[in-house]
């Protein structure tokens, strides 16, 4: 109901009311001023309309039900255990950043390495990141400059990582796969052959049927960079962050390697820093970046029974990784 008004207000309402009670033939004097306005005072009122949203405590829940998963997702994340299904050496493929549609990818070495993990016994394969180019936003022009459309690129990207079905230890989202937001088509792809896919970041404890197991941490880039050492961002992690047996990142297009050892346990940390399959980048030339390209891939041959001196084997080229590693496992 309104509010009644008061002092002059009050005198002119009646004044006003009056004036139209006299125009209707009414008193213009009625005998109970207050009565007359409560019979003009009243709200406007209106049908009752269902909400058209839920109650606040069942958002609440609902908010409380959605962390729990979260919470559980994220603190499971921090250390996913793989289990390598064959006993004694094994070795793992990390394909650097694979650019599956660019006209300066090396598909004949990537066609090669893809064969080489499928036909070679206990050799394993990883995805740095950056499976494909992913032009989007005021980039999307660049399809225009190269010789794959949009649609091939995910055909490309589907056949790369379909072809490996069963082989993967992880596959990383890059900064270009990251690109499709909530939409990323990676993320079906994996599910689909049940393979590990992180956004960026994946730290893993491979654990095989015998011997030590052994932890990579995989990032597709970490934070840092010198101009006096290219595996400086990797190396700086593995002395400031935690101790694992392996390294690994892409994202620069460079290649570098550095050991280092824990003081406390021992442990020789491998850190890589890999490359690309995408060999001429016309980016790279434009901006005069130095060609520090040893290779597109690294191999890391692993023997859990060895000692910490002797676990982790790294090789440049895949041929000769997958040659020791073959070689290891004809001793056993």
């Amino acid at each position: 109901m309104r509010q009644k008004p008061t002092g002059q207000s009050w005198r002119n309402w009646k004044k006003n009311r009056a004036r139209a009670r006299k125009k209707m033939n009414m008193d213009p004097n009625p005998a109970n001023w207050d009565a007359e306005w409560d019979s003009f005072s009243g709200d406007v009122t209106h049908e009752e309309l269902p909400k058209d949203h839920v109650e606040v405590k069942e958002i609440i829940e609902w908010r409380k039900k959605q962390f729990r998963q979260k919470q559980e997702h994220e603190e499971s994340r921090k250390l996913i255990h793989v289990d390598v299904p064959i006993d004694g050496p094994y070795g793992i493929l990390h394909f650097g950043d694979p650019h599956v549609d660019d006209d300066g990818t090396d598909w004949i070495q990537l066609d090669r390495d893809i064969e080489l993990v499928k036909s070679t016994p206990g050799l394993f394969a990883a995805n740095i990141g950056d499976s494909r180019n992913n032009w989007v936003g005021r980039l999307a022009r660049l399809y225009a400059d190269q010789g794959t459309s949009a649609q091939e690129a995910l055909l490309l990207a589907d056949y790369f990582l379909r072809e490996l079905k069963g082989n993967w230890i992880y596959i990383l989202g890059g900064n270009h796969d990251a690109w499709s937001g909530a939409d990323d088509p990676l993320r079906w792809i994996t599910d689909q052959i049940n393979a590990l896919y992180q956004p960026s970041e994946a730290r893993i404890q491979l654990n095989s049927p015998s011997g030590a197991p052994v932890t990579i941490n995989a990032r597709h880039d970490f934070k840092g960079s010198s101009q006096w050492n290219n595996a400086h961002p990797v190396m700086k992690a593995a002395m400031l962050g935690i101790r694992d047996d392996i390294f690994v990142c892409g994202h620069k297009h460079m290649s570098g390697y550095g050991v280092v050892k824990s003081p406390d346990d021992d442990r020789i940390c491998h850190c890589l820093q890999i490359s690309s399959y995408k060999v001429y980048d016309r980016f790279a030339r434009e901006k005069g970046f130095r060609d520090q390209h040893i290779s597109p891939c690294a191999v890391t041959v692993i023997d859990p029974n060895a000692d910490t001196n002797n676990r982790v084997q790294m090789f440049w080229d895949s041929v000769r990784g997958a040659e020791y590693l073959t070689f290891l496992r004809s001793q056993i």
